[in-house]
């Protein structure tokens, strides 16, 4: 069967390991084992779903995110090594860690971001927000998870529909829908069929959430507060101008990695 998967052989290994539960240095070491019949239909079943190009994240059901784990389904979005990039940009604009900071995360998915900078600022806590309560059973589990359930909280709202005039926040992070719909039929099958459309998709030209979230955000920032939002590579100049429009004008563009454009921070 042939699936067309760039990295085939490298998923082979991490499949076959995942199903005998060994290490990779175990998979080196007697790779040449025999395998038992029951062990040899968790293989085929595994490499089944690969085939049908289901995500290793949901194979698994997790995914790493800032050297931690994270729970994983089909009702969130696989955390993404990209998206570290605004978790680099917020701890470098926090002139004191040690202080009691509040956080929402808009679109929350699997809370990866909220979580992640709880782990890092010890007295912050945060609010994650999602309009998929599926999403928000799994954001609560890796919250437990990573023992950080004290300090997280998470509500189901459409953007601003459920928060209260009087939530304000030190920081608001969003990697928010930003892919265009016409740009549908560009995905990997690992994105387009088995991600949440609610979390790609954003109107035409992958505007239309940026649109909503900068109408209000001003209400819920404190004074001196960061907006950081997840941009796709190609919209840094049309990003800017929405939320400039609403009345931001200290923005700085940051990139990832790859050197790509990734994410806006709007002070």
């Amino acid at each position: 069967m042939q699936a067309s998967i760039e990295e085939a052989v490298t998923d082979a290994r991490l499949l076959i390991s995942y199903a005998l539960n060994i290490t990779a240095i175990d998979y080196a070491l007697e790779g040449d084992r025999p395998v038992s019949d029951e062990e040899h239909q968790k293989i085929i079943t595994l490499q089944d779903q690969r085939c049908a190009r289901m995500p290793m994240s949901q194979i698994f059901g997790e995914k790493e995110f800032w050297s931690l784990n994270f729970k994983v389904t089909g009702d969130t979005l696989t955390p993404r090594p990209d998206s570290e990039t605004l978790i680099e940009v917020a701890l470098k604009n926090i002139a004191e860690r040690d202080r009691e900071l509040r956080i929402l995360d808009l679109g929350t998915g699997t809370g990866c971001l909220l979580l992640a900078l709880l782990v890092e600022l010890p007295k912050a806590t945060g609010l994650g927000t999602d309009i998929s309560d599926k999403a928000l059973i799994i954001a609560r589990e890796n919250s437990q998870s990573l023992n950080l359930s004290s300090r997280a909280y998470f509500c189901i709202s459409n953007w601003w529909d459920n928060l209260k005039p009087s939530d304000n926040f030190d920081i608001i992070i969003s990697n928010p829908p930003y892919i265009g719909c016409k740009e549908k039929d560009d995905l990997s099958p690992e994105v387009k069929d088995y991600e949440p459309a609610t979390a790609l998709f954003s109107g035409p030209e992958g505007l239309d959430d940026y649109r909503k979230i900068s109408m209000q955000i001003g209400t819920y920032l404190k004074p001196g507060g960061m907006i950081i939002v997840e941009i796709g590579h190609t919209q840094a100049a049309n990003v800017k101008e929405i939320f400039t429009s609403a009345g931001f004008n200290n923005i700085s563009l940051h990139r990832d990695m790859a050197a790509r454009d990734r994410c806006l921070l709007i002070k």
